[in-house]
């Protein structure tokens, strides 16, 4: 099974996924992204004291960008 990393960018910041997750194909890599995007919206822009856009940017194997969802 192909494994997916999962990034958190912002305009200064980048955060790598360390681990990724293994899953069976991308339209299930991107339904993930939507949903980790979803699940971290409120408590990442609570966080920030500077107004700033994140985005989970999602990588497969050899780091070809997969999918890029905005929180």
């Amino acid at each position: 099974m192909p494994r997916y990393d999962f990034h958190l960018r912002s305009k200064d910041r980048f955060v790598w996924d360390e681990e990724g997750v293994d899953l069976p194909d991308p339209t299930t890599a991107q339904g993930a992204a939507d949903k980790v995007a979803a699940e971290l919206h409120g408590g990442l822009l609570h966080e920030s004291k500077v107004a700033c856009c994140w985005t989970v940017a999602v990588t497969g194997e050899g780091d070809q960008l997969i999918h890029v969802t905005a929180l």
